[in-house]
């Protein structure tokens, strides 16, 4: 799936992932300048008022993560592509996910 969300409109996730994910790259790219009242009509054909309000909060937040992280040069602990916490606080199916440290986003 994280293959898939680099290009995720040309890919087989659901409309409503992809509307999550334009969702959360506008917000992040573009400030939200683009939630107009026609993109949020298409958003609410897959997500309840309080589901997109809980998007929102949460799309907020882990943008604020990103930038305090990069204010402070907060790293993943990454070595040589792969995950390094001991004991690992990441699900055991994404420990062996290798990791592009030079790809900012």
């Amino acid at each position: 799936m994280i293959e898939k969300m680099k290009d995720h409109q040309g890919s087989d996730l659901s409309d409503r992932i992809k509307m999550a994910l334009d969702l959360t790259e506008d917000f992040i790219m573009n400030h939200a300048k683009g939630v107009d009242d026609s993109y949020m009509a298409g958003l609410k054909q897959h997500f309840s008022d309080a589901e997109v309000v809980e998007l929102t909060v949460a799309i907020g937040i882990w943008d604020s993560v990103h930038k305090f992280n990069n204010v402070f040069d907060v790293h993943p602990p990454v070595t040589e592509g792969l995950f390094t916490v001991d004991p690992p606080d990441v699900p055991e199916r994404m420990r062996q996910h290798v990791i592009d440290p030079g790809n900012k986003y």
